[in-house]
């Protein structure tokens, strides 16, 4: 262990250079020799959020042979207590953004790490009684150590000690439940998740009261913290339905079950998005959903999008994930797309044709038309940029583009290219997430990439 230790130390000042954030470059390295990814964590919540959140990281990695481990943390190292490789006690190589494991202290085959750590509070949206994660793009790693990219699909065991009286949510089942009335503390752990990147993995605790209800065999929650009763027995089952029907929807259309365990939503106050798509525990600004008596039409009409919308994500982004955010786009015009055919029909007084109008092409020209447009896909080195590619082309003139494939090729050939397309990324990011499984890449123009297609002879646009 002694040599081990000795030989860490003074790896430090010759170790490879890592870039700031979470450079492709970086990404495509750990995509090509990690597999078989685990994460399992644990997260001590404190009654005061003036006192910091403490974690611990169980880290399983399979390598092909012995090679560095490079995480990515943007913290600073004293926020890191112990690290463990094995049975063997390491002091890893910091540098910004990272913590390094050197070739060393691995192996080829499974390696175990181990982490005790003090969680960053950047992405963890603490209040005084409850919070929330939000670690879209790449921002877990301000939080925990991490691959904090999207090609890199990991299984998840959660396990939350958190206050008594909070409730607590995360992509998957609760697997066990302890009280400690003596200690004032609850102890949850979940079940582990399916294969999912770090932007997806996410939990909520805190003061929430909790709605159940069954749809079509399948028992879904709400979360909430509304006081008035009244508003939320008028929009309760309105919320359930609208999930309901999005899931069955899109179950027919893609000829794919829904692909997690469970759907849960939580409707969180002031949220900083309309909806963010947690595989299994949806985030929704709880103003969007819980409705007045007086909403208008188009309240009704957006809060029906919002959610189709967020659960088409289900299967565009969360089932089937692009491997870098130069390809955002597709899981937000996918999602968008299948969120109007599932909608509209509900509201046939909508010009829907003209309402899509007013609301793409203006925007989309805005840009489009003027020497600062840009290409619906754009170059990303590095995800701390990754904000910087949404815009009118992703929102607006996507959209456009999509619609006008599906007129060109026909709908029903449309969906069935969808269908093809779900079925052959699945497969092939399912094998990815095995041990030592590279599968064959057709038609990539760069190592790794997985070409955005839609039907035979598609081009990428």
């Amino acid at each position: 262990m002694l040599t081990l230790l000795l030989m860490t130390l003074a790896a430090g000042p010759l170790s490879d250079s890592v870039d700031r954030g979470v450079s492709e470059a970086l990404a495509r390295e750990r995509a090509a020799a990690f597999t078989a990814v685990r994460y399992d964590l644990a997260f001590t919540v404190p009654v005061s959020r003036q006192q910091p959140v403490d974690g611990t990281l169980r880290l399983a990695v399979t390598l092909a042979a012995p090679r560095r481990i490079v995480l990515d943390f943007s913290a600073p190292k004293e926020r890191i207590h112990s690290v463990r490789v094995g049975d063997a006690a390491i002091v890893p190589i910091y540098v910004e953004d990272h913590l390094i494991i050197p070739a060393e202290a691995t192996r080829a085959g499974e390696n175990r790490v181990s982490i005790e750590f003090t969680a960053g509070d950047d992405a963890l949206n603490r209040n005084d009684d409850f919070l929330y994660t939000l670690f879209v793009p790449a921002r877990a790693h301000l939080t925990w150590p991490c691959f904090d990219q999207p090609d890199i699909k990991a299984r998840y065991t959660l396990s939350l000690d958190v206050p008594a009286g909070w409730e607590t949510v995360a992509n998957a089942p609760e697997a066990r439940h302890d009280a400690d009335s003596g200690a004032g503390r609850v102890r949850v752990r979940f079940a582990e998740t399916k294969p999912l990147p770090t932007y997806l993995f996410g939990f909520v605790a805190g003061k929430f009261s909790v709605e159940r209800a069954m749809r079509n065999g399948r028992e879904m929650r709400m979360f909430h913290r509304e006081t008035d009763a009244a508003k939320v027995a008028r929009n309760r089952d309105a919320l359930f339905d609208l999930h309901a029907s999005a899931l069955a929807w899109l179950e027919d259309y893609t000829a794919i079950p829904y692909p997690f365990d469970k759907l849960d939503f939580i409707l969180i106050p002031s949220f900083q998005f309309g909806g963010m798509e947690h595989a299994g525990a949806i985030l929704y600004n709880a103003a969007n959903l819980m409705l007045d008596e007086s909403a208008t039409q188009n309240q009704l009409l957006n809060r029906a999008s919002t959610i189709s919308h967020e659960t088409s994500h289900m299967w565009f982004g969360d089932l089937v994930t692009m491997q870098w955010f130069n390809d955002v786009w597709m899981k937000e015009v996918f999602a968008n797309f299948m969120a109007a055919k599932i909608v509209n029909p509900s509201f046939p007084t909508v010009n829907h044709e003209l309402r899509f109008l007013l609301s793409n092409y203006p925007d989309a020209y805005s840009v489009d038309r003027t020497a600062g447009s840009n290409p619906i896909r754009q170059p990303l080195t590095n995800l701390n940029d990754a904000g910087q590619l949404y815009g009118p082309i992703i929102y607006e003139k996507a959209p456009i583009v999509m619609r006008q494939l599906e007129m060109v090729v026909g709908e029903q050939r449309f969906r069935d290219g969808v269908r093809e397309y779900l079925k052959k990324l699945r497969v092939r990011q399912r094998d990815m997430a095995r041990p030592h499984s590279h599968p064959r890449r057709e038609n990539a123009r760069e190592p790794g990439r997985l070409e955005p297609r839609v039907g035979r002879g598609a081009r990428e646009t």
